[in-house]
């Protein structure tokens, strides 16, 4: 069984072959696959995520969650250990961090959070029973370990599915995973 370092290093390789109008392509079959599944058209409160480098691209997806009148809400990092998800209303005002991820600018006062239905959520690599392969900083780890009852889901390419690889204890697993070929429900 490989570790999560090794599978890290390979499936990123693999996802980096990819062309970019592939990338495009595959991003938009993902999100219409998520867009007819009734969690996604019932959910109000909505935490996704900006794709980057080669990750699933998913403005559109960001796009549609603002036309649906979703209360859209996007990671920022604060520190080397913990991110927030804050309120976003548009795709403008969006800032490139550190790590080349754009993610909202902090608001000057505490804005109150809202509970997600759901939560849209990168991956490097996951295995068909859920158990998802991070960047390695683990920061949805740490800002899921006290929300229990929440579906996460999370967008991949064929090429990210990984074999069962050695988890921690800490690791939090995804509900269901969307690829260009199908979806897989945990």
């Amino acid at each position: 069984m490989k570790d999560k370092k090794a599978l890290r290093k390979e499936v990123r390789a693999r996802r980096a072959s990819l062309s970019e109008s592939y990338r495009k392509s595959a991003s938009k079959i993902i999100a219409e696959k998520l867009f007819n599944e009734p969690v996604w058209q019932d959910a109000a409160v909505v935490y996704l995520y900006y794709g980057c480098q080669d990750e699933v691209l998913t403005e559109e997806i960001i796009n549609a969650a603002f036309d649906a009148g979703k209360s859209v809400y996007l990671p920022r990092v604060v520190s080397d250990t913990e991110m927030v998800f804050i309120k976003t209303d548009s795709m403008e005002g969006l800032v490139m961090n550190s790590l080349g991820i754009y993610e909202p600018e902090m608001p000057e006062v505490d804005l109150p959070k809202e509970i997600p239905e759901l939560i849209v959520m990168p991956c490097v690599g996951v295995t068909r029973k859920g158990d998802r392969i991070g960047h390695g900083r683990g920061y949805y780890d740490r800002y899921l370990q006290d929300m229990k009852d929440i579906l996460l889901i999370c967008p991949a390419f064929d090429c990210q599915i990984v074999e069962d690889f050695k988890t921690d204890k800490t690791d939090r697993k995804v509900d269901m995973i969307i690829t260009e070929s199908g979806v897989i429900r945990i």
